[in-house]
């Protein structure tokens, strides 16, 4: 059995490589000519167009492995058909499960590769891929101006920031909150202030508030009034307020987590939307095992005239996978359905329909 599964094994692996090399080029290409009048007009220079692409790599592998994990599958098992390889398997006595057992072990390494390079590298390369988009690549930059909208920072110190506009020119915050946590994430501290200027190595805040709280949450006297400029400790720069903007993408999981936890204290609708994306960053990398048990049916069909016709139906089975777990996340996102479901319906539904089409299949 060891030199079948070696057989198997190589037989999927380098389909695989191929088609995973294949769909980084396109996806490249792809975005590149979407940028080209950027590229031209702005005269982008080489170097920054390189940072972007090395960057977005990571992200592009985790995008497109289940496709290639999908094709891989319907060329391995399709080819080994074609060559009546599966009949003589199936009469030495080798039934179908432990024919693919080899390629579905592959599926959950690379499952498990996709899930440590989602939650390692993504969030910080995504940062950067970020930055020198919106830095070089919108076309909206100049309409919009020197100005970013809804900034929001999670510190590690068990702070939480918040401000509605930022002006990159001048440096100005408006509309901002500050919450600040203690190490087992109680709020102790709100601070509000109708916008907060850099002066160059401190933050200056007017129209200030500051608010403290008990354990219970209960405010403890009167808040602290500042109507004039006042310096307030808080140890970010500008800089580090663009690096640090919280979205669900630029964190890996145990981020995430703990920035649920701080802003459910309160936003706790805002908090269910980001729990969808937490279970997300878990249900995700296992796209690859659910696409497989998908294709590998409709690869095993015997008949050669049905190959291409199996491998579309498998690729179009693959498309409804990818509107369903999409309708399957707004639901969540919208509260019609728990956060857990949400982020696992899709994953467990078409993995059954999997199983129930090998089941199907005679050993």
């Amino acid at each position: 059995m060891k030199i079948i599964d070696k057989y198997i094994t190589r037989g999927f692996i380098w389909p695989f490589l191929y088609c995973l090399f294949v769909f980084l080029f396109l996806y490249i290409i792809g975005d590149l000519l979407g940028h080209l009048d950027a590229l031209v007009k702005q005269n982008i220079p080489f170097k920054i167009v390189r940072t972007y692409y090395l960057a977005s790599l990571p992200f592009i592998f985790v995008q497109t492995t289940p496709f290639a994990v999908l094709l891989a599958c319907v060329f391995l098992f399709s080819n080994l058909n074609r060559h009546n390889e599966i009949i003589a398997l199936r009469a030495g006595g080798i039934n179908t499960i432990r024919i693919i057992s080899p390629v579905l072990l592959i599926g959950c390494a690379i499952s498990l590769a996709v899930f440590i390079v989602n939650d390692k590298v993504v969030p910080d390369s995504a940062v950067t891929a970020n930055t020198v988009k919106e830095l070089y690549f919108d076309r909206n930059r100049a309409e919009r101006g020197d100005r970013l909208d809804n900034i929001t920072v999670f510190g590690r110190d068990g702070k939480l920031f918040y401000a509605r506009e930022f002006d990159l020119k001048t440096k100005t915050l408006k509309d901002v909150v500050i919450l600040v946590h203690s190490n087992n994430q109680v709020l102790k501290r709100k601070i509000t202030a109708e916008r907060m200027e850099w002066t160059g190595n401190e933050w200056r805040f007017y129209g200030a508030d500051s608010f403290r709280f008990d354990k219970e949450g209960n405010v403890l006297g009167k808040p602290a009034v500042f109507r004039t400029p006042k310096l307030i400790d808080f140890n970010e720069t500008p800089e580090s307020l663009l690096k640090k903007q919280t979205q669900p993408d630029f964190m890996d999981y145990a981020q995430l987590r703990d920035y649920i936890h701080l802003l459910s204290l309160e936003s706790k609708s805002t908090a269910r939307k980001l729990l969808v994306d937490l279970h997300y960053k878990l249900a995700a990398p296992f796209t690859s095992v659910v696409i497989m048990l998908i294709g590998i049916p409709f690869a095993l069909k015997r008949t050669r005239s049905k190959a291409m016709a199996s491998m579309g139906i498998a690729l179009i089975i693959a498309v409804v996978f990818y509107g369903a777990n999409a309708v399957s996340l707004a639901l969540g996102k919208g509260g019609l359905l728990p956060p857990l479901i949400a982020a696992w319906a899709a994953n467990i539904a078409f993995a059954a329909l999997g199983i129930h089409l090998l089941s199907k299949i005679r050993s």
